[in-house]
C-alpha cells in the first residue's frame, strides 16, 4: 500500500552459518514497508518476484555455493557458481602504467586501484617557453636506436651461478648415424633390407627422436620412426648421452640400432665436454637394394652418347621446338668484341713466297676469319679472304656423307692464340707475330699474359739454281745427264787411262746375308768390285741342300751406295765393312790374296790397308800389349788381339787386324784369320 508494491521476505535457509544476515533481513524487511526509508549500507537489496512481490536476499559472500535443493553446495567452477562477486571486492582488472608527457615516456602511480597523473616539472616549462632551447647542446638526447640497443642489452641479462641443464643446452642436439636390418620375405632380388637411420639426443630435457631419411621408390614409410620423448632402456632407466656412442648397439624398443658414425658436433662434445674419445667411422653393410639403387646413380651419372641427344635435339626441332641458343651469355657479354693479329705463312714449295695476314678472332661467337694482307703490285688476285668467318677446329673433319656422326669439335680457343705460335689453318702453319692494343689489353685481364711483338725482317732474295731432271731408268744416268747440259746429245766421257791401266783387275770379297731371316744366314756370296769402270756384280756360291739356286745375284752394273747417295766407290768395300746391294746388305768376312795385295799396293787409296798409319794407330795401347806379352803367350789370334785393344780403349776393324797379321805374324786362308806376334808388334812400335 501507499504506491510500494507488496513484497514477500525469503525464508532463512536452513542450518545456515550467516544468522546474523538473516537477523539483518529482517530489519531490512521492516524498513521497506516505511516509504521513503533510505536503505543503509550493508542492508539487503530489494528483489521483485516474477508476480510483482519485491524481496530482499543477502549477499552470499565468502560463503559456499549452494544449490537450489537445499543444503547442497555446487562446485566453485566457471559457469557452476550461483551467485555473483560482491560489489565490495577489489577490481581485479590490471591497471595501465605507461602515459606519456612533458620529457616523454613517464609510469604512472598506481594508488588504491586509481591511477595518477604524472607531476609536472616546472623547470622544463620554463626552459621550452626560449624558443633557443631546441639549440641546447649541454645535455644528450637519446636517438631511437640507443634506446632500443639499452633495452635489448637489459633483456635476458642475468645468469645464475649453475644454470639448468635447460638452459645450459639450449637447442643443442647431438646426432648419430644409425642403421637396423630388416628382414625381406618372398622377393626373390633380397633377403633383408639395410635401413639407415638418424638419432637425434636433446641435451636440454634428454628427449630422443629417431628420424629415417626419405629414399625414393623404397616401398616402405619413412621420415619419423620414433617421435621424441624420453625413450626407456630394457632395465626400466631412460637413455642419455652417456649410452650414446659411435661402434656401440642399443636397443630402442625391442630393435637393435648399430651406430656407425657422427657429425662434428656430437663428436667435439664427447671429446671437449665430455673427455670420450668416439670411435671413427664404421662403413655400413650394403644391401641388394642399395647396391641396385648405386649402379643406376652411376649409369645416370655418366654422360649420354652423342647420337642420342642429337636425336632429341632432331625430334624436338622436327616437332616445331626452336634451337637452343647455348651461348646466349657469351653474345651479350662480348659482342662487337674482336681480337686482332698478324700472321704470316712462309710457302715452302718452289714458287713460294712469304704470305701475311690479318686474323680476327670474334668473343661473341668463338669464330675467327682470316684475310691476306696483299702488298701493292703483288700480282696476286683482290680476293682477300682466306679463311671465311667460322668456327676454326684444331681436328679438321670432313664427312664422306651427310648426317655421319663427326668426332667432338676441338676448336681454337683464345688461350691458343698467343704472340710467338702457329696455328694449322688448311695443313700451313701460320705463324703469329702481332697484335693490336685492344688484345693486349684483353689478355692481360684475362690471362693475366703480356703478349709481346716479334719483329719481322724480310728475307734477303736467293737466287734458285734449277736443278737436274731425275732419272728415268731408261739408258745410264750419265746418258740421261749429258742430254741435260748440252743441246745436242753428246756422249758421256770416259776415263780411258784408267779404263786401260785397270782393266781385268777386280776386287773379290767373301759376303754373307745380314737381312735377320735364319733361312740366309748361311748363303754364302761373292761380291766383285770392277775397278775399271767401278761396276758391282754379286754371284751366290753353290751349296748342297742349301735350298737356294746358285747363280748370279746382281748384274754387273753402277749402283750407288744408300750410305753415301754416290756410286760405290772402291774405297767402300773392305773387311768388317756392310755394303747394301739392291736393298740386302752384305757383310764383307772375307778376300782373296789377290785384293789384299792390290790394297797393300794401292794403300794410299785404302788407309785401311796401310801398315805405317795402323802402326801408329796402335802405339796408343802399347802399354796394354806388354802387359799382355808377359803373360808367356807368344802369339795371339785376331779375335784375342781386338779384345786387348778393345779393353784398352782402341776400336780396331776386321781389316786393320788383317794387315797386322799379315806384317806382324801369319794369316789364316782367305778368311780373316790369323794370329799376331806380340814381340815383332812391339819392335816395330
Amino acid at each position: 500500500q501507499g504506491g510500494y508494491p507488496r513484497a514477500r521476505i525469503l525464508p532463512p535457509v536452513a542450518s545456515s552459518p550467516n544468522a546474523g544476515l538473516e537477523a539483518a533481513a529482517s530489519a531490512a524487511a521492516a524498513a521497506m514497508s516505511k516509504p521513503g526509508t533510505p536503505l543503509k549500507p550493508g542492508t539487503p537489496r530489494r528483489e521483485f518476484t516474477p508476480t510483482g512481490t519485491s524481496s530482499f536476499a543477502p549477499r552470499m559472500a565468502n560463503t559456499g555455493a549452494m544449490s537450489a535443493r537445499g543444503n547442497m553446495k555446487v562446485p566453485f567452477l566457471p559457469g557452476y557458481s550461483s551467485n555473483p562477486l560482491s560489489e565490495t571486492q577489489v577490481s581485479l582488472k590490471k591497471n595501465q602504467t605507461l602515459t606519456y608527457g612533458l620529457g616523454g615516456e613517464h609510469a604512472k602511480g598506481v594508488r588504491g586501484g586509481m591511477s595518477g597523473l604524472p607531476k609536472l616539472d616546472l623547470k622544463q616549462l620554463e626552459s621550452l617557453m626560449n624558443p633557443r632551447h631546441r639549440y641546447d647542446m649541454t645535455k644528450h638526447s637519446a636517438t631511437h636506436e640507443e634506446r632500443e640497443a639499452a633495452k635489448e642489452s637489459a633483456r635476458n641479462t642475468y645468469r645464475p651461478a649453475m644454470p639448468p641443464a635447460w638452459l645450459k643446452h639450449d637447442r643443442q642436439v647431438v646426432r648419430f648415424a644409425a642403421y637396423f636390418q630388416e628382414p625381406v620375405h618372398e622377393n626373390p632380388k633380397e633377403n633383408f633390407r639395410v635401413r639407415h637411420c638418424t638419432i637425434f639426443f636433446y641435451l636440454e630435457d634428454g628427449t630422443m627422436m629417431v628420424t629415417e631419411p626419405r629414399v625414393e621408390n623404397s616401398g616402405i614409410p619413412q621420415g619419423t620412426f620414433v617421435k621424441r620423448h624420453r625413450i626407456p632402456k630394457s632395465d626400466g632407466n631412460f637413455f642419455t648421452y652417456q649410452d650414446l656412442a659411435t661402434a656401440e648397439t642399443i636397443e630402442i624398443y625391442a630393435r637393435a640400432f648399430r651406430i656407425y658414425d657422427c657429425d662434428d658436433f656430437t663428436r667435439d662434445f664427447y671429446e671437449n665436454g665430455l673427455g670420450t674419445r668416439l670411435e671413427p667411422r664404421e662403413e655400413p653393410p650394403m644391401d641388394s637394394f642399395r647396391d641396385t639403387q648405386m649402379r643406376e646413380i652411376d649409369l645416370l651419372s655418366q654422360p649420354t652418347a652423342r647420337d642420342i641427344l642429337e636425336s632429341k635435339e632432331y625430334n624436338e626441332l622436327f616437332v616445331g621446338g626452336s634451337r637452343r641458343n647455348q651461348k646466349l651469355q657469351q653474345y651479350l657479354e662480348n659482342d662487337r668484341k674482336v681480337l686482332s693479329f698478324k700472321a704470316l705463312w712462309d710457302d715452302p714449295t718452289l714458287y713460294g713466297s712469304r704470305m701475311y695476314f690479318q686474323l680476327h678472332y670474334y668473343l661473341a661467337d668463338d669464330s675467327i676469319e682470316i684475310h691476306e694482307d696483299l702488298a701493292r703490285n703483288s700480282g696476286r688476285d683482290p680476293y682477300p679472304v682466306f679463311w671465311r668467318r667460322s668456327q676454326l677446329r684444331k681436328n679438321p673433319h670432313i664427312s664422306p656423307a651427310p648426317g655421319m656422326l663427326e668426332p667432338e669439335a676441338d676448336l681454337y680457343k683464345p688461350e691458343d692464340l698467343v704472340v710467338g705460335d702457329t696455328i694449322n689453318v688448311y695443313n700451313r702453319d701460320i705463324y703469329l707475330y702481332d697484335c693490336d692494343a685492344f688484345t693486349r689489353e684483353f689478355y692481360r685481364g684475362y690471362m693475366g699474359l703480356e703478349q709481346t711483338s716479334h719483329e719481322i725482317k724480310a728475307p734477303a732474295p736467293v737466287h734458285v739454281q734449277l736443278g737436274h731432271a731425275p732419272h728415268t731408268g731408261i739408258g745410264t744416268e750419265e746418258d740421261s745427264m749429258a742430254s741435260c747440259l748440252h743441246l745436242t746429245p753428246r756422249p758421256p766421257r770416259r776415263d780411258i787411262l784408267k779404263l786401260m791401266s785397270e782393266d781385268g783387275k777386280v776386287m773379290r770379297f767373301e759376303g754373307k746375308m745380314v737381312n735377320g731371316v735364319a733361312e740366309d744366314a748361311n748363303r754364302k756370296f761373292v761380291v766383285v768390285m770392277y775397278l775399271a769402270d767401278n761396276t758391282v756384280g754379286i754371284w751366290e756360291k753353290r751349296q748342297r741342300n742349301s735350298g737356294h739356286a746358285s747363280g748370279k745375284f746382281a748384274y754387273k752394273s753402277k749402283m750407288k751406295n744408300p750410305a753415301t747417295g754416290d756410286w760405290f766407290q772402291p774405297q767402300d768395300f773392305f773387311l768388317g765393312n756392310t755394303v747394301e746391294v739392291n736393298a740386302v746388305p752384305f757383310a764383307l768376312v772375307g778376300a782373296d790374296d789377290a785384293t789384299i795385295v792390290y790394297m797393300e799396293e794401292n794403300s794410299h787409296d785404302f788407309p785401311l790397308a796401310d801398315t805405317p798409319v795402323i802402326v801408329r794407330k796402335v802405339q796408343r795401347i802399347r802399354a796394354a800389349i806388354e802387359k799382355a806379352s808377359q803373360s808367356g803367350k807368344a802369339e795371339h789370334s785376331v779375335e784375342e788381339f781386338y779384345g786387348i785393344a778393345s779393353s784398352a780403349g782402341l776400336d780396331l776393324c776386321l781389316h786393320e787386324l788383317l794387315t797386322l797379321a799379315r806384317n806382324y805374324g801369319k794369316q789364316d786362308g782367305f778368311n780373316a784369320r790369323g794370329t799376331i806376334t806380340l814381340s815383332k808388334l812391339l819392335a816395330a812400335l
